[in-house]
């Protein structure tokens, strides 16, 4: 390494380093608004991805200068036809999914159902990935494991952008942003950390890890740790680690896959696992590193447009501005005016109220557990008696079983489910149901009582620490490292 690029990536680590911890630790005092954001929540929300990014370009940028002979071997009239054809292909790809997307759109505004125009879409894509593998079915190693050490960076980009736009992205990150908005409670750390935790760990990745993998020219990660440090142990290791980084990813994946199945197309939610590990085995048995890296480029237009139609016409609707980016900041007013109006509103004390009621109930309940359980099943078993000589609707008698069959079933499962269910009750019984303000930085309030202080400091620091650790998993994320070892050379 020469001593130019020595430098180079330090100045690059050290930009990170202040636009991913610096910007962050100040937040609360950067509160300026610009162009309609407060500086802060633009920093965290798309700032420090900006400067993230252009690390990555001016690091690339830099080495892909002084490595360029690394390419020449692939840089031959036959490589040539081989991206010229690639082209060709994705852009017949994304002309035929935008003219399917126009016709489900047309299907539906005459009178098709969205339970069809879901299940339609689902099964369309699902057959497209099935087809990609079984024609990617491949029996040579090299294709296998490592496409062939061919696939073009544009698309390797998009393979990777594919990996990070996961289920995670499309809905946790979402309803993470929704209830904890900028940095959460005391207890939670918030969503945007997510962002910048994410984000800012692709900059640990190309400037310390991927051009290194790349030189060395292997298949797996076990390999790496198998030349690194010899011998038969660092490899298993290494695999062990990896197989169980990647099941505890997976599960979560696949619960998102059901999810998203069942409220697409209204089958049961195992179902929806069922097929999503399905077209998983179907993608990748055949064809290997091949199957997966075509498979995520499609999947990547579908995901990049999946996010980005539905937020510029939201945009559009409501601020008549489709570019959403540019708008956020505004939409950032209006939340905080509706929060205000709706902590102010006599229906919003009225809910809280409830909760407290509630609340006090089962407090009640706590000081003699027993007698309370006992009584609680006597009446439900009153009630249900009573139903039944009515002859009562079957939906009223069956929810009144449900609801004996849920009670706890002895004092200790009742104090336990009990006290959970008090101090939910008493969560809610907070302004907004006890979700923080959107745009604010961190719990708590560093000028205020002695509590509050300690809630700041706790809310900045476990902000501080999720966004670190998200940063070195992302930089050790199997799925992902993988994917360096699929490019003609480092450049």
């Amino acid at each position: 390494m020469t001593p130019g690029r020595f430098s180079l990536r330090g100045l690059l680590l050290l930009v990170w380093l202040v636009a991913a911890f610096g910007g962050i630790y100040f937040a609360r005092d950067l509160q300026t608004v610009v162009i309609g954001w407060p500086l802060g929540f633009w920093f965290a929300a798309q700032g420090g991805v900006l400067v993230f990014i252009a690390i990555v370009a001016v690091f690339a940028w830099r080495s892909n200068r002084s490595e360029r002979h690394g390419a020449a071997a692939f840089d031959d009239q036959a490589y040539a036809v081989y991206q010229r054809r690639l082209h060709r292909s994705f852009a017949k790809y994304v002309v035929s999914l935008l003219g399917f997307l126009l016709l489900l759109a047309l299907a539906e505004q005459l009178g098709l159902s969205k339970q069809w125009v879901g299940a339609i879409f689902l099964a369309a894509t699902v057959a497209l990935y099935a087809v990609i593998g079984i024609y990617s079915r491949t029996a040579d190693a090299d294709e296998y494991y490592v496409a062939g050490r061919r696939i073009p960076a544009f698309y390797n980009g998009m393979a990777t952008a594919a990996d990070w736009m996961s289920a995670a992205s499309f809905i946790s990150m979402a309803g993470g942003l929704y209830l904890q908005g900028f940095s959460g409670t005391g207890s939670q750390p918030g969503g945007l950390a997510y962002v910048l935790g994410w984000t800012g760990g692709f900059c640990l990745v190309a400037l310390l890890v991927a051009p290194h993998l790349r030189k060395l020219g292997l298949y797996t990660i076990p390999d790496y740790f198998a030349v690194r440090f010899g011998g038969h142990w660092p490899r298993r290791l290494a695999a062990m680690a990896a197989v169980l980084c990647s099941f505890t990813y997976v599960v979560a994946q696949i619960y998102g896959v059901g999810l998203i199945t069942s409220r697409l197309t209204g089958v049961h939610f195992e179902i929806g696992i069922l097929l999503g590990l399905g077209g998983v085995l179907v993608c990748s048995f055949l064809g290997g590193m091949r199957a997966v890296t075509w498979t995520q480029v499609t999947q990547y237009v579908v995901l990049i447009l999946a996010f980005l139609i539905p937020v510029s016409w939201l945009a559009y609707k409501q601020l008549g501005n489709p570019l959403a980016p540019w708008v956020y900041g505004q939409q950032l007013e209006k939340i905080t005016q509706l929060e205000n109006q709706l902590a102010a509103s006599p229906s919003e004390q009225q809910v809280i109220q409830e909760y407290a009621r509630r609340a006090r109930e089962f407090e009640l309940k706590l000081r003699n557990v027993e007698e309370a359980l006992d009584s609680e099943r006597k009446l439900l078993k009153e009630r249900l008696r009573l139903l039944s000589e009515e002859r009562a609707d079957v939906e009223v008698i069956f929810a009144a079983r449900r609801e004996l069959a849920q009670l706890p079933k002895d004092p200790v499962s009742a104090r336990e489910t009990w006290t959970r269910a008090m101090q939910e009750n008493l969560n809610r019984a907070k302004a907004l149901g006890g979700m923080p303000p959107h745009a604010q930085p961190f719990a708590g309030d560093p000028d205020g009582t002695p509590e509050e202080r300690q809630a700041f400091e706790l809310s900045r620091r476990n902000f501080l620490a999720l966004m670190f650790c998200l940063m070195v998993g992302t930089a050790g994320l199997p799925h992902l490292l993988t994917r360096f070892f699929t490019t003609p050379s480092v450049a």
